[in-house]
């Protein structure tokens, strides 16, 4: 019983480092959601400088200042959302840890890959049954319920019992010696009918001990698909990356011309507004690959193994070290390394 609780405080604690991971990255994409957005106020500001001049030149119309007012009055609007959801990230981290509440907390990592992987799917899975605590947890309950089979069904055979006494008296008005003498007596006690108590005492930890080995089979099954899904994702994020990132560079090019065309008076506001919204949509894509990558490394490491794993260290034991940071997992169809160790670009355009 203790062995088993020791396992569910390990299993307790390993969670706890998880929640804390998540409600990290939270923050952290609070952080950016504020960041994108302030650069959206100020694109739209922009914006709407640009209108009131060309129609102060008489080269611009009413429609096209009102659209900018809307879009930076929408701008604002997803700015002060933002700074809500920053506050309550924070506030949700601080209760976690068990703060104070006149602690301000603030993500002080910058948003960049936290690491690599360098595991196959397969390694991934054998790791995690060996290492996880849950799976131990389930064979310490067996083998408690078996030793209370035993147990039970031993109170059916006969008891023997031994005991010795020894006594000595001394009279110091005579002068008597010391008087002494002992006695030994051995018994056996054999309960010849208990009403079935004991037997289905037994029957009840045999029964547990079927529970506890579904038990079992249930928690390897839960196991082995929390690492297929937090590998799968951390698939598809090491992808998103890569594309995002280009689309973050090809948004902001296009907000360019956009506003030199609008300029030049061959293009038009919904255009520039366009531009901006994309950029703004390229920009949180980057950052949800970027945490999304980082989520699902938590969730892998949570997976397959209980051992701490410091945020953008090496990750899987035994592996080599690895460069914080760098994103090369070797798993199997995409080796391509994407090392993205530049922190989020800034959208002060």
């Amino acid at each position: 019983q203790v062995r088993s609780d020791e396992l569910a405080l390990e299993a307790a604690l390993e969670q706890l480092r998880l929640d804390v991971a998540g409600d990290y990255y939270d923050l952290q994409q609070a952080d950016e959601s504020v960041r994108i957005n302030q650069a959206a106020v100020r694109n739209a500001r922009i914006s709407l400088r640009d209108t009131q001049a060309l129609e102060r030149a008489g080269l611009g119309t009413r429609f096209d200042v009102l659209q900018a007012e809307v879009q930076l009055a929408d701008a604002l609007q997803q700015l002060t959302n933002a700074r809500a959801q920053q506050q309550t990230r924070r506030r949700q981290l601080a209760q976690r840890l068990s703060l104070a509440n006149n602690i301000d907390l603030a993500a002080a990592d910058p948003v960049v890959a936290a690491g690599n992987w360098n595991l196959s799917l397969e390694q991934s899975i054998v790791l995690a049954f060996k290492n996880r605590a849950e799976l131990e947890q389930q064979l310490a309950q067996r083998n408690q319920f078996e030793q209370q089979r035993r147990a039970a069904l031993s109170t059916l055979g006969p008891t023997l019992s031994v005991s010795a006494q020894y006594q000595g008296q001394d009279s110091f008005r005579d002068e008597v010696g010391l008087g002494n003498g002992y006695t030994v007596s051995a018994g056996v006690r054999w309960s010849l009918f208990d009403g079935g108590a004991a037997r289905a005492r037994a029957a009840q930890a045999e029964a547990n001990m079927a529970i506890a080995e579904t038990r079992f089979a249930d928690t390897r099954n839960q196991i082995r698909f929390q690492v297929e899904s937090a590998y799968y994702g951390l698939r598809s994020n090491f992808e998103n990356i890569s594309t995002t990132t280009i689309a973050v560079a090809q948004a902001r090019e296009a907000l360019r011309l956009a506003r030199l065309r609008f300029q030049a008076g061959v293009g038009t506001q919904t255009d520039v507004i366009n531009s901006e919204t994309n950029l703004t949509r390229a920009e949180g894509n980057l950052v949800n690959a970027i945490l999304g990558y980082n989520r699902a490394l938590a969730s892998l490491q949570r997976a397959v193994t209980n051992l701490p794993v410091p945020t953008g260290a090496a990750i899987a034991p035994g592996t080599g070290a690895s460069t914080p940071g760098s994103i090369s997992p070797a798993i199997d169809s995409f080796t391509v390394p994407v090392t993205p160790t530049t922190p989020v670009p800034d959208t002060s355009r």
